[in-house]
């Protein structure tokens, strides 16, 4: 007979307490990540079984009881203390004269004097701005984010939270290419309101006319909402099946789709931040990254607002502008987490040199979070290397892996390890399997086929590829599958699954779970949900490397070859190309599979290189014979800026084959004569 009590047993045996409710109350559901294992080692099953880190309780960096999180009312007690609408409630009452954010760049302010917000004076205009959308708009109705990110951003977002609508996170309307992102989303959002500021409401407006489907979008400026219209019903009582956001797809391989995510999985997504990056009261958070996509906004705003941190925040321009405004606000304000794609570790060593390195201290950073693109270990290190002077320490390196589909982290490297490297015989990863390169390589006092993110880690042979791993799962499941779901032994090569709390229910628009669910053929029927993320990977002692996108893999006479991989080769041969800026792709001809590249010139370093286009091509197309065995059948020189990329700063290879096979590139032969880069296409 089942048992009924105010307390349960969680997966890993043990009774997790759950305050505030009678016999009669349910308790709350372990993927929220309440109660629990405090064990936060992988652990190992027997090869080819799925990875699992056991769920550890959130442990706010302030201990909160659910029955107290809103106003006291048991009622309110259906989500755990560090959801952010709870969380922000009990900081605006206990903490209301502590800094929740500094807001540096644009309209804001500089490193020096942020524009500062305190928990009291956030939580003030998000009632403002939600008693304004629930006066107007049911439950459930989905409000679209259209503004410059900032202060106004962070409203708008945790405004809807509050309001119990359906935020949809979306790119400022300032330019033509976010133009076009929005008019290709925006219709299929389905949204009753625009929210924007004054900095964005007639690039908004102007956008909304233009298109016949939007033109009965409301829009609401948030900056003109006055203080005074709070409403005691705030925020509203929300479930945890209840959708808090739509977090758009980047569009890297087909067309940017909504995730429906949901407050539970917001609940639980928090919880595994405070997991991975062990946050506490010290803590600070310092983000660039846009809000629009998963890691900006948990960076940026689910995180310390739900771990009660304070968080630095500026924006993408900003950030580009100038990378020392970024760490200067590191080293300032003592920034403990950060994160970015390797585009981040690149810029910032090519653009902070000489005497801007004498006043930077990055010596408080813990957590270096590195995800969104491959993670190449070349930039690990020079990152390391150029900044070793100003007190950065390698372990501070925290690769991981995430989707929007999982709300956010999968995996991710455990604090104050160093990113292990493998360094994988080519020949082998092109047959399915990771098998360590013969020749030896030395690695920051390591021998053999593993090599280090220190400034001394050796050559790699030339036959060899360095993959850097992703980490341990975090308070989920990862299995790595063949074709037919059957899970594969360790550094075989497949599909990457994950089930957890985190992921999502589904597509918006999509019946049902939605069709990125399924199941693996060896997964146990009581797992739940299981999200299929069409990457490639394979496990290696526990630790999860991530090789490419099932629909990216470019197969040539039976071959797999990594996409990442012909592109570095063919970046490392021609400098004249820009790093991460060359997309290979497949395409048949005279029904033949062949290998075609597209590559953006890089104005300086042709300058500097005096090459030609012909010579260019060549140096390439010796590479990749060399390297992979692989002829390559045409290479494509274009202007800097041209190809598409997704707003998060992504390869479109899929749209770069669609417009090189519809002849809708343009050449630009004449390398030496490029002009200086223009702002990526979305």
């Amino acid at each position: 007979m089942p048992r009924v009590a105010s307390s349960c047993d969680d997966r890993a045996g043990n009774i997790c307490s759950f305050r505030g409710g009678g016999p009669d109350t349910p308790c709350p559901p372990p993927e929220w990540g309440v109660g629990g294992s405090r064990t936060t080692s992988v652990d190992r099953p027997r090869e080819g079984g799925a990875r699992t880190v056991p769920a550890s309780p959130p442990e706010p960096c302030d201990a909160v009881d659910a029955a107290d999180a809103v106003g006291g009312d048991p009622a309110r007690s259906a989500l755990p203390s560090h959801h952010p609408v709870v969380r922000l409630r009990r900081l605006a009452q206990d903490r209301p004269h502590d800094v929740a954010y500094r807001f540096v760049g644009g309209r804001s302010g500089t490193v020096d004097e942020p524009l500062t917000w305190t928990y009291a004076e956030l939580d003030r205009r998000v009632r403002a701005v939600a008693a304004g959308l629930r006066a107007r708009y049911a439950p459930g109705s989905r409000t679209a984010l259209v503004c410059p990110q900032g202060p106004q951003y962070v409203t708008a977002f945790l405004a809807c939270l509050y309001a119990g609508v359906v935020a949809v996170p979306l790119c400022e309307a300032g330019s033509v290419w976010d133009a076009d992102r929005l008019s290709s989303v925006l219709p299929s959002a389905d949204v009753a309101v625009v929210l924007t500021d004054g900095a964005g409401e007639e690039d908004v407006r102007r956008l909304l006319a233009a298109d016949p489907r939007l033109t009965g979008c409301e829009v609401l400026r948030t900056d003109a909402v006055p203080d005074g219209g709070t409403d005691d019903g705030l925020p509203l009582d929300l479930a945890p099946d209840m959708v808090a956001y739509l977090q758009f797809t980047s569009g890297s391989t087909s067309a940017p789709r909504g995730v429906r995510i949901t407050h539970g999985n917001v609940a639980r997504a928090v919880a595994q931040v405070r997991t991975a990056f062990r946050v506490d009261r010290s803590s600070v958070a310092v983000s660039w990254l846009p809000l629009y996509h998963d890691l900006g906004l948990m960076l940026g705003v689910l995180g310390p607002v739900g771990l009660g941190v304070p968080c630095v925040l500026m924006g993408p321009a900003d950030f580009i502008r100038s990378p020392l405004t970024y760490l200067g606000a590191i080293s300032r304000w003592r920034g403990t987490i950060t994160s970015g794609p390797c585009f981040n570790l690149d810029l910032c060593v090519d653009r902070v040199k000489g005497t801007a390195l004498d006043g930077l201290d990055l010596s408080s950073l813990a957590v270096l979070g590195n995800g969104g693109e491959q993670v190449r270990a070349s930039s690990l290190r020079r990152f390391t290397e150029h900044f070793a002077r100003c007190g950065f320490r390698p372990e501070a390196h925290t690769p991981s892996y995430g989707l929007a589909e999982a709300t956010l982290i999968v995996t991710c490297t455990p604090l104050g390890e160093a990113p292990h490297v493998l360094v994988c015989d080519r020949g082998a990863l092109v047959s399915g399997r990771a098998v360590d390169a013969e020749a030896s390589t030395e690695a920051g006092g390591e021998t053999g086929t593993q090599a280090g993110v220190g400034a001394d880690a050796g050559t790699v042979p030339e036959h060899a590829v360095e993959l850097v791993s992703c980490g341990v799962p975090v308070d989920q499941r990862v299995l790595v599958t063949d074709r037919a779901g059957r899970t594969l032994p360790d550094r075989s090569i497949g599909e990457i699954w994950t089930c957890g709390g985190n992921v999502s229910p589904g597509y918006a628009g999509d019946p049902g779970t939605g069709v990125f669910h399924g199941r693996p053929a060896d997964a146990d029927g009581t797992d739940g949900a299981w999200l299929r993320t069409g990457d490639l990977g394979f496990f290696a002692d526990g630790r999860l490397y991530v090789t490419g996108r099932v629909k990216d893999v470019v197969i040539i006479n039976g071959r797999n070859h990594w996409p990442a991989d012909l592109e570095a080769t063919a970046g490392n041969a021609a400098p004249a190309f820009r790093q991460n800026r060359i997309a290979a792709f497949r395409t048949d001809v005279a029904d033949r599979e062949r290998l075609v590249m597209v590559a953006e010139v890089d104005p300086r370093a042709a300058r500097r290189e005096e090459t030609s286009a012909s010579a260019a091509e060549q140096a390439v197309r010796g590479a990749l014979l060399a390297r992979h065995g692989v002829e390559l059948h045409e290479l494509v020189p274009v202007r800097a800026g041209s190809l598409p990329m997704t707003s998060s700063g992504k390869l479109r290879r899929g749209a770069c084959r669609a417009e090189y096979e519809a002849s809708c590139l343009v050449r630009f032969d004449a390398l030496a004569d490029s002009p200086d880069p223009a702002p990526d296409r979305a």
